[in-house]
């Protein structure tokens, strides 16, 4: 004999109906007949192995059954000597409900109610604990009751787990304001070991509330009102009452009801702070008790990049798993601290984790630890240096200098600056949250970064710089009398509004002449007499399209005003050369720097070397234009009398007079003679600090004293070089 099986419909033999005079089977999907079997007996189709005897025939998609089908609960049919129980539509028996007086056990104002799995319905259900272990009956007692306290098992073999439910109304409102999380759901449900990292935040609030209440002072309403508050209460007036009793009796009302809840934790807890105190003891922590050691609202001090210490306050912790680069489990610490945003103090959060150990560990290594009071002050004192840095501020940071300006930092394509604006004060108490490093713009390497907040200097201005300047006097004097007026706000603003009203007024001058001519030096020697930051940018920094230009110039003239700086932008040519018919890309460019820089207020200078003819619309708007022609004699005889005077070098007349006949322009004067430490250069201002140049190097290496005859071997090398040059450009 043969079998054909459909697909499974076994699985379904429990609907089928049976027809009454053939002994056959019928479900939606399949017919089952059964012909010549030996004498087998089987509860249910479902157990019948495929064997010879057993065929399987497939009816249409919508069979009709014969009329004498009928549809029993169990369906016997015997044939050949095979006995085959069937069951037909289950339905569903109702399970019994278990007495509440063995699943329930009034406690002093709280119920605790034993539960178990019950995989069928997919909930706990009650469970009666005597059925499977002798226990005393509960005995009925009538308890208004503040919670639940629900014993749960997974199975009738395991141990049961302690949960929280069914919180009376002040209960929970004080667990959403201390605990949050779950507690903030319609119906919570929380594990009894779960509360207890919130012992001591619970209990401190709560202690708060009891002061409160055994205080003898008459309480006014709006410190009745921060209390209900703290403990998570609104205030609700009843009829017939004051709001100030209406509001205690609420108070009172929920102490008591978290009083019950917080003895039955604390209780349930010693077992653990024993261990805790234990391991305190010793100065170790095992991995599970970690959380313990670190609660919520528990001022902390760990470490930041630079390995310096920073204080937090806990929001809170909490044990998760990692997957890369391999699974483990960590416990982590998430706090905040506060910083300075541009505009307030606000807070910055920082995350810490341990991976899993085992065994236990020593505090101290851990990468956070409890704030003491010796770090306390230390950091206190940080915090006040911190704060006389919020805002705008020109400083000097490892012989450079910086711009500290957090708004600016954030808001890198430039931002209007109100500087009249007060910098909100910081309590005293919150001083040793603020981090170590502020953020700002390094005007030397022109990088966005940040600067450990005590290695911050002031700026030792050169008082000669402009004594330094190899120019012609009235051009000196008339450039410093247009920078004194710059100096003095009022009279600036006076000036500009009796030029043009709504339109820039600033000091906008262009320096137009070849290389090592000084227009750099002049830039920068204005700046030491402003005592102004020094802002240099390169035209190509700026873009060579229009859109781009514009969108790049205007955020440079908004940072230039917001830190109240001198800006040079150097090799200007591009834009201020004549327009023509035919170059409509650089017209463009001409146009927009045009539009964009008269409006500027602040002190501009724009640098050219190889220049050919200025555009008229740009002649009508600069303030000053000076031409700095090649270097003679006496200029490069000036410059490097100064220099030699800067390295602390004494030359004689005679060699003075044979450099001075050499054609090099200021900057290779300055390259090749040294430049002494920054208490003593002019040059400071370029590059603050110690600068060697190659003179100096040659010096160093030859172990000598630095002397004319280092500077000769330079700079006949330099003259060699120069001839070539200049025998290659013919």
């Amino acid at each position: 004999m043969s079998v054909t099986r459909g697909p499974r419909q076994s699985d379904f033999i429990d609907t089928w109906p049976t027809s009454s005079s053939t002994g056959v089977l019928y479900n939606p999907y399949a017919i089952l007949a059964i012909s010549s079997p030996p004498p087998m007996s089987f509860s249910s189709f479902s157990d019948i192995p495929p064997m010879p005897g057993y065929m399987c025939q497939l009816p249409p998609m919508s069979p009709f059954l014969p009329s004498d089908a009928v549809f029993p609960h169990t369906v016997r049919t015997t044939m050949n000597g095979i006995n085959i129980a069937q069951k037909g539509p289950a339905v569903k028996e109702k399970k019994p409900i278990p007495d509440k007086s063995k699943t329930e056990v009034p406690c002093d104002r709280y119920l605790k109610r034993f539960q178990i799995w019950d995989p069928e319905d997919f909930e706990y259900v009650p469970y009666d604990l005597s059925v499977n272990e002798s226990s005393p009956t509960p005995k009925e007692e009538d308890h208004v009751n503040y919670f639940y306290l629900d014993m749960r098992y997974k199975n009738e073999r395991s141990e049961p787990e302690a949960w929280v439910t069914n919180f009376s109304k002040p209960s929970l409102a004080f667990l959403r304001i201390t605990v949050g999380d779950d507690f903030f759901l319609k119906e919570p449900e929380v594990l009894v070991t779960s509360l207890f990292p919130k012992l001591s935040l619970m209990r401190k609030t709560l202690a708060t509330a009891h002061s409160f209440l055994l205080s003898d002072k008459t309480h006014t309403p709006e410190e009745c009102l921060h209390i209900m508050k703290s403990v998570g209460l609104n205030r609700i007036e009843e009829e017939g009452s004051t709001p100030e009793s209406d509001m205690i009796q609420q108070i009172k009302e929920l102490v008591e009801h978290v009083e019950v809840l917080m003895t039955y934790l604390e209780d349930q807890f010693k077992p653990i702070a024993d261990r805790v105190a234990l391991a305190t003891s010793y100065g170790h922590a095992e991995f599970d008790l970690l959380q313990y050691f670190s609660e919520p609202g528990q001022e902390m001090v760990t470490t930041d990049r630079f390995d310096k210490p920073i204080a937090v306050i806990i929001e809170k912790t909490f044990y998760d798993y990692e997957t890369c680069p391999e699974p483990a489990r960590f416990f982590y610490v998430v706090g905040h601290g506060l910083s300075w945003n541009g505009s307030c103090y606000s807070r910055y959060h920082v995350r810490r984790k341990v991976k899993e150990y085992k065994g236990t560990r020593e505090i101290s290594s851990l990468p956070w630890t409890k704030l003491n009071p010796d770090i306390r002050e230390q950091l206190k004192a940080r915090g006040k240096l911190y704060t006389a840095h919020s805002g705008v501020h020109y400083k000097v940071y490892e012989s450079k200098r910086v711009i500290v300006d957090r708004m600016a930092f954030d808001n890198q394509m430039g931002y209007t600056r109100d500087p009249d604006q007060p910098i909100p004060e910081l309590e005293e108490e919150r001083l040793h949250l603020l981090p170590s490093e502020v953020y700002g713009f390094n005007l030397i390497s022109k990088e966005w970064t940040s600067f450990l907040v005590e290695e911050l200097k002031e700026v030792i201005f050169d008082e000669h710089a402009w004594d330094h300047l190899v120019l012609d006097e009235d051009i000196k004097t008339l450039i410093k009398g247009l920078v004194e007026v710059t100096k003095n706000k009022n009279s600036s603003r006076k000036m500009i509004n009796d030029v043009i009203s709504g339109k820039g007024g600033g000091l906008i001058s262009v320096l137009h002449g070849p290389p090592g001519t000084g227009k750099t030096l002049t830039a920068e020697s204005v700046a030491e007499l402003l005592r102004r930051p020094l802002y240099m940018v390169g035209s190509s920094e700026l873009s060579a399209r229009p859109s781009m230009l514009e969108m790049n110039l205007r955020s440079t003239l908004s940072l230039a005003t917001a830190w109240d700086a001198v800006l040079l932008i150097d090799e200007a040519d591009v834009f201020l050369e004549q327009r023509s018919l035919h170059e409509l890309e650089r017209n463009a460019l001409v146009s927009v720097a045009l539009r964009v820089l008269e409006y500027h207020r602040g002190v501009l200078f724009l640098t050219t070397n190889r220049i050919k003819t200025f555009d008229e619309a740009f002649l009508s708007r600069f303030s000053i234009a000076i031409k700095y022609p090649e270097l003679d004699v006496s200029g490069r005889r000036a410059i490097w009398k100064k220099f030699f005077t800067l390295a602390d070098c004494t030359v004689s007349a005679e060699d003075l007079e044979v450099l001075a006949m050499k054609p090099f322009n200021g900057r290779t004067i300055k390259n090749m003679v040294s430049i002494c430490p920054a208490p003593l250069a002019s040059v400071k201002l370029i590059i603050p600090g110690i600068k060697v140049r190659t003179a100096q190097a040659l010096a160093l290496s030859t172990d000598q004293s630095f002397g004319i005859e280092h500077i000769l071997v330079v700079s006949r090398a330099q003259e060699k070089f120069l001839d070539e040059f200049s025998h290659l450009e013919r």
